[in-house]
């Protein structure tokens, strides 16, 4: 949950204050941002501080920021809260003009953009012209997709020409039966036409973005299928194939982890008790109020994507509106404050399903 560690930050300050690039990873995807400004490397430093001196108002800027462009879906994942949970709150596609202030705020300080949280970006229509804006201000962005809509040629190279540097496509099982168990309302053949169609006007278009990751949930249903849906993806010629482990809030009930957990520990979330599906408890040291900003389709400025009902919402943003007047504000500080590195009495905080956690990351292994 460290911002950064400056381990990995030592052997890149030569690069990082002469050649003003800095490499890091996201997810186990490698990223480098180039021709950084001095404000945006004077606050990367800054904003790495806040992990150890935790302030009620941060220092600096956030370096990472979370864009929700829709929270309404047109899938219907069993384990997903985008289906069980955040129709509490309206449903919403992020206005333009919203991002368009939030951005022009940030850009000097963000490094990393993340465009998805609980919904499917694509319905948002302005998504492309979302992505374009920000990689205008040198924002490394990344996006994730069913890639269950049908995307038209237009829209297509709308998506390769925005500049976005990675798209996340969910992919959970090698043949339509085991892809439908969790992806329902979906169909694997959609998935992957859209793959090879984006995938082709990236070579004729002579682009190098966006990488595609092709990311496999890994569940007691279709860790088997692994070695195929490798194969799948060389053969479609994606860039990446990472595994993550599966989400499983606990308002799903206190048997899903033996519904749903994979039997290979490898690629379990949580190390359980012997003959159980019972997680053992493990230390939490959470950051994430300091680490990111966290922006809802509504305008909503939130700790981090998990209060997905908006429960400890810091305000709201509005065109022309400040954000940092929101994230340093004082139910921001209030919220920080009281929270005490992971055990806190936040309704969001004591489902939070990153608790317990075996690996730092959800995303286990990448491989290739």
């Amino acid at each position: 949950m460290k911002i950064f560690h400056y381990r990995d930050i030592a052997p890149q300050i030569f690069n990082l204050l002469v050649r003003r690039r800095f490499r890091f990873q996201f997810e186990l995807i490698p990223y480098e941002a180039t021709g950084l400004s001095c404000r945006k490397i004077a606050n990367l430093f800054l904003a790495g501080l806040n992990q150890y001196v935790l302030p009620r108002r941060p220092l600096g800027r956030p370096v990472f920021a979370q864009v929700e462009p829709a929270n309404i879906c047109n899938l219907s994942c069993p384990l997903c809260l985008t289906t069980s949970v955040t129709p509490s709150r309206r449903a919403a596609v992020l206005p333009f003009e919203t991002f368009r202030t939030f951005i022009d705020e940030l850009g000097d300080y963000l490094l990393l953009i993340v465009l998805w949280n609980w919904g499917e970006p694509f319905l948002n229509p302005d998504l492309g012209r979302m992505i374009a804006y920000a990689r205008a201000r040198g924002i490394l962005t990344h996006c994730s997709t069913n890639a269950n809509m049908r995307l038209d040629d237009a829209q297509i190279r709308e998506l390769v020409a925005s500049g976005l540097d990675t798209l996340i496509v969910g992919v959970d099982g090698a043949c339509e039966t085991t892809y439908q168990k969790y992806r329902q309302g979906g169909t694997l053949a959609a998935v992957t036409d859209n793959i090879r169609r984006i995938l082709d006007t990236r070579r004729r278009l002579g682009a190098d973005r966006p990488r595609l990751n092709l990311r496999f949930v890994v569940m007691r249903h279709n860790e088997s299928e692994l070695p195929m849906v490798e194969a799948m993806a060389r053969e479609l010629g994606v860039d990446f194939l990472t595994l993550k482990t599966v989400d499983m809030p606990a308002i799903h009930g206190a048997d899903v982890d033996a519904r749903w957990a994979p039997d290979d520990a490898r690629y379990q979330r949580y190390e359980y008790e012997t003959g159980s599906r019972r997680r053992r408890t493990r230390a939490f040291h959470c950051v994430r109020p300091w680490k990111r900003v966290t922006l809802q389709a509504g305008g909503e400025v939130v700790a981090c994507e998990y209060d997905y009902r908006n429960d400890a919402a810091f305000g709201t943003l509005s065109p022309g509106g400040s954000v940092t007047a929101i994230w340093k504000g004082e139910a921001a500080a209030r919220f920080r404050g009281a929270f005490h590195h992971g055990d806190n009495e936040s309704p969001f905080c004591r489902a939070c399903t990153l608790r317990d956690r075996v690996a730092e990351d959800c995303t286990v292994a990448q491989v290739f």
